[in-house]
């Protein structure tokens, strides 16, 4: 019997959890007019399925969406070239007439190289990790250049990482400067370590300060989450009681991904053991399996950490908080407050821990496990 969740990709369709109405209010933005928006929000949340699920529609709407992982360009070469062919792969064709890289290119003189399949690849000479604000903007306005009146959205992801790429938030200026004149080009930023992207967006004193809406994508109702277990079930030909649904978003504190992977392992469970009705009894034994799953990345992870972010860490683990306050300290032997602050900080900014609706947790709920046996 084919498994209903999806935890390995970007959930789509039927398997995309939730988010319906921020999806729908994202569409009519981008729809109405220019928007920029920047999506926060801790890891597993389903940022990126939502995009993903954005950009299916909107292309449909007539919208070119191309979408650009930061974390793989980790020098500003790496990203010239990846930013200059995936452009000119899913722009160039509506423009016609440009053949040339010279029509495109003034600054810049990339290398141009055609694959087996017939497309187009662009790379620069080690002259480019040098690459100065004049080069950047020109690379950076060829979506506009390029649009030929159609609509396009961009989709940054890991949009934090391009403080590594130009010092002095370099990156971040020349980019905001090119962007604000773009009439027919849309921006999507989003990334995993949203403590640093939020403040990219939030500090009066940053280049892109207050150039986008800036949107929190928090944790889906419950009640949303146990009817989306139940359909899932259901789409199946399995079903699964209203407790043992309540119990699986419980298990993993609502956080859609694990939903997901959750879901999946207990719907398999059930599905070999020939149950009609997943029970509790069979996520509490999906619950047990997937939790030994990560023991040996925990246990690296755990020699990674300070003294300090271990006692936040195991103290977490026992006992969410809304504040560090000094009884909760006093309980866990974190002391002082400026010490267990300093470490808060390193553990959010990593996605290690959580802040949701004024509650700070351990992000992943399988490594809580891990550290309260």
């Amino acid at each position: 019997m084919r498994n209903p969740f999806n935890y390995l990709q970007f959930a789509k369709g039927d398997q995309f959890h939730d988010r319906r109405e921020i999806l729908s209010d994202l569409r009519s933005r981008f729809l109405s007019g220019q928007t920029n928006v920047v999506l926060y929000g801790p890891r597993r949340y389903g940022k990126s399925s939502l995009v993903t699920e954005l950009a299916e529609l909107l292309e449909k709407d007539g919208f070119i969406c191309i979408s650009f992982d930061m974390v793989k360009m980790a020098t500003l070469k790496l990203f010239a070239e990846a930013y200059a062919t995936k452009i000119y792969h899913r722009l160039a064709p509506i423009r016609s007439g440009v053949r040339q890289v010279a029509d495109f290119f003034k600054n810049l003189r990339p290398k141009i190289s055609i694959g087996a399949d017939g497309n187009a690849s662009f790379s620069f000479d080690s002259a480019t990790s040098e690459m100065g604000p004049e080069e950047l903007s020109e690379l950076l306005d060829l979506p506009q250049r390029l649009s030929g009146g159609k609509r396009i959205l961009i989709v940054m992801d890991e949009f934090q990482e391009v403080e590594a790429l130009l010092p002095n938030c370099g990156f971040e200026r020349v980019m905001r400067s090119v962007i604000q004149n773009h009439m027919n080009v849309s921006y999507v930023f989003l990334g995993s370590r949203y403590h640093l992207l939020r403040r990219m967006f939030t500090d009066h004193g940053r280049p892109f300060y207050k150039s986008a809406l800036t949107m929190l994508l928090d944790k889906p109702p419950v009640e949303e989450s146990e009817a989306f277990v139940i359909s899932r079930f259901e789409s199946a030909g399995l079903s699964i009681s209203q407790e043992a649904a309540h119990l699986l978003v419980a298990k993993i504190a609502n956080i859609p991904y694990y939903i997901q992977q959750l879901g999946f392992e207990v719907f398999r469970f059930a599905d070999e053991a020939g149950h009609r009705e997943a029970s509790c009894a069979d996520v509490e034994a999906a619950y047990a399996r997937l939790s030994g799953f990560n023991k040996d990345q925990y246990e690296q992870a755990m020699l990674s950490f300070s003294k300090n972010q271990k006692k936040i860490l195991i103290a977490l683990a026992r006992e969410t908080t809304g504040e560090f306050d000094a009884k909760y300290r006093s309980r866990h032997d974190l002391g002082a407050s400026s010490t267990v602050n300093s470490a808060k900080k390193k553990l959010l900014e990593d996605g290690y821990i959580e802040q949701s609706g004024g509650i700070c947790q351990i992000s992943d709920p399988f490594f809580a496990e891990y550290l309260r046996n």
